[in-house]
């Protein structure tokens, strides 16, 4: 790996969130499902990607990390699935995917381990940079120092998908671009529960940020086959964080849906089981 590692320092200030703080929406829609009996574990809140909801870790995750002894959550950003929002999705920005996140936390018993998944990785670690977490795992993350490459590999791979995407509407979500192993109905049938995403925040995809410290372990998981995130990113953003990507070959970029899911979840669970005492984490 050669890329370097993004130079991060505290940002004190934040006069546009200040200035214009996010409007909250009127319902966000939390799956939850608790340990019996309860456990001393911190809670997971799972947060999902492009066009997805609460439901693409409620299917599996949530009940199976609950069972495990998992306070589990997942949150519907707003405009997604049984969130409000929808009527503004269009006029939809990062920052207020941001808040969604930050207004679930302050309803937790304590601090999570933050799951992001895709564009839900980008959000976790702004989250992070912001509050300081148990843990942040980031599953096939979109990355952070800009999506452009992936957006050149779509434009090879399905150009008309690229032109979607430049007008305005939502990257495909097919089930051949989201699921390896699945078998064909499921996989459309999964395919066929995502929606659409705000123009804006695809948009916003191709910047590059960069976070302050963050102040928990981080774990990055990726799959050599992902049509949506080039292996090469998943590596730079695990770089970014001094950390090695763990990879889950012959799955597809939905790693919380797609045949094997257990086998990551199983690592993430590994690893919050490992995590040290809160505030006792080196920065990274």
């Amino acid at each position: 790996m050669t890329a370097n590692p993004v130079r991060r320092k505290t940002l004190a200030m934040r006069p546009w969130d200040w200035a214009f703080p996010p409007r909250p929406v009127a319902h966000r829609e939390v799956l939850s499902a608790l340990p019996d009996p309860p456990t001393d574990r911190p809670p997971l809140l799972m947060v999902h990607g492009i066009a997805h909801g609460a439901w693409c870790f409620g299917e599996n995750w949530v009940p199976a990390a609950a069972r495990a002894g998992w306070p589990a959550y997942a949150l519907s950003l707003r405009g997604h699935a049984g969130s409000g929002g929808a009527r503004h999705l269009r006029r939809t920005l990062m920052r207020d995917y941001v808040h969604d996140v930050m207004q679930t936390i302050t309803e937790l018993p304590e601090p999570p381990v933050l799951i992001g998944h895709s564009m839900g990785a980008l959000i976790a670690q702004l989250v992070a940079d912001r509050y300081p977490l148990r843990g942040l795992v980031l599953l096939t993350p979109a990355p952070l120092h800009s999506a452009m490459g992936d957006l050149v590999a779509i434009a090879r791979d399905r150009p008309a998908d690229l032109g979607r995407a430049l007008v305005g509407r939502t990257l495909s979500m097919e089930p051949d671009i989201l699921f390896e192993g699945l078998d064909p109905a499921t996989a459309r049938a999964y395919s066929d529960r995502t929606g659409t995403e705000s123009p804006l925040v695809q948009w916003e995809l191709l910047l590059r940020r960069r976070v302050g410290p963050v102040r928990c372990p981080v774990l990055v998981i990726g799959t050599p086959g992902d049509r949506l995130v080039r292996p090469a990113d998943v590596e730079r953003t695990a770089e970014s964080y001094g950390v090695e990507p763990v990879w889950f070959p012959g799955m597809g970029h939905d790693v919380m849906l797609d045949a094997g899911w257990d086998r990551v979840l199983d690592t993430v669970l590994a690893f919050a089981a490992d995590l040290p005492a809160w505030g006792t984490a080196a920065v990274r």
